[in-house]
């Protein structure tokens, strides 16, 4: 049974990769008509080999050499691709934010560390 595997990367962006069984076709470029599709979640999991890089060229996460400042919150030094700065709103929650062309490449630690 051949599985279509979409790896959740650490930038937001997912990236798919085809495990050909036996019975594929083609030489295995073709899959075999019993397929399953599995979603593998950011952070990989030990049993699954390391998620592809991403290699979309609109990645501005990859632009900034992973490391960025929030242009929505300002909290420096992010390492995953959406914002973990802190906010209040009506209640304390995540910014959340996903780097965009607007975040710029991180710096050192400021005030807010690498929480």
């Amino acid at each position: 049974m051949c599985q279509l595997l979409t790896y959740d990367l650490i930038c937001c962006h997912s990236s798919q990769k085809w495990d050909y069984c036996a019975e594929s076709q083609a030489n295995g470029r073709i899959p075999c008509k019993s397929q399953t599709h599995r979603v593998v979640s950011y952070p990989t999991p030990p049993e699954f080999e390391p998620a592809p890089l991403c290699h979309r060229p609109e990645c501005h996460f990859n632009r900034l050499d992973g490391v960025w400042n929030c242009c929505w919150c300002g909290k420096t030094h992010n390492t995953t691709g959406r914002c973990s700065g802190m906010m209040i709103y009506q209640e304390l929650t995540t910014c959340d934010h996903i780097c965009c062309p607007f975040c710029e490449r991180g710096t050192t630690r400021g005030c807010w560390g690498s929480r």
